[in-house]
């Protein structure tokens, strides 16, 4: 069916530029001390390099591509489950607004206002709020809030791919969502284990797009 490649397509293509953030981040985010100080945030965000640069645009396109194919998804389980898939899917765009706000700031407004802030430093509070790296930040808090709404669609929609027995995709993605309201939480206790959450739901995420790719393939018929 059409809408079985699409959503193997999708997935595809999600999970390669999943793949390239985790390389992107890890080469980016080595560069940070886990004792910075706002300020020394601020340097290191003022002159962006390649990685970062890359990172975030990356990051954008990825946000895109995750609503595509939570979109798609949505086509395929309305078919089924009609009111369960709409009252997931409404919160899709509150997550893709706030992430790619807080991802596409970061190479288009937030370098230059760290710069500025190094010469004038009533604008320290204001780019150290900025700068999504930066965990204890508005941006980071909102980054972490936009993966804990999409958490309750990717519950919903796995709960949903389950019950069509698509099962391991819909178990992989279910989690993931569990997982990433658990790190939001952790985040506003201020609890580093809760915290994890997050990491781990990415980790799950990315389990479930390499599942969706095998489940997903032409040979299945809608049930």
């Amino acid at each position: 069916m059409v809408i079985h490649n699409k959503i193997r397509i999708s997935a595809i293509i999600l999970l390669v530029q999943t793949v390239i953030w985790l390389v992107f981040t890890i080469l980016s985010m080595s560069q940070v001390q886990s004792n910075w100080s706002n300020l020394d945030y601020i340097s290191w965000v003022s002159s962006p390099d390649f990685y970062f640069i890359g990172n975030y645009i990356n990051a954008t396109l990825l946000t895109v591509s995750a609503i595509t194919l939570l979109t798609l998804l949505n086509s395929f389980l309305k078919q089924y489950f009609e009111t369960s898939s709409f009252i997931g899917y409404i919160f899709v765009p509150m997550y893709g607004i706030l992430n790619i706000i807080c991802y596409s700031i970061q190479i288009s407004i937030v370098p230059s206002i760290a710069f500025a802030s190094l010469s004038d430093n009533t604008l320290i509070p204001i780019a150290s709020q900025l700068i999504q790296a930066n965990k204890i930040s508005l941006i980071g808090y909102l980054n972490g809030l936009a993966y804990a709404i999409l958490g309750i669609p990717s519950i919903i929609f796995g709960i949903l791919l389950f019950l069509k027995s698509i099962r391991l995709s819909g178990i992989l993605l279910a989690s993931n969502g569990l997982f990433c309201i658990i790190g939001i939480i952790g985040y506003i206790l201020n609890n580093s284990i809760l915290s994890t959450g997050t990491m781990i739901g990415g980790i799950l995420f990315l389990l479930s797009l390499i599942f969706m790719i095998i489940d997903f393939r032409t040979s299945i018929k809608a049930q």
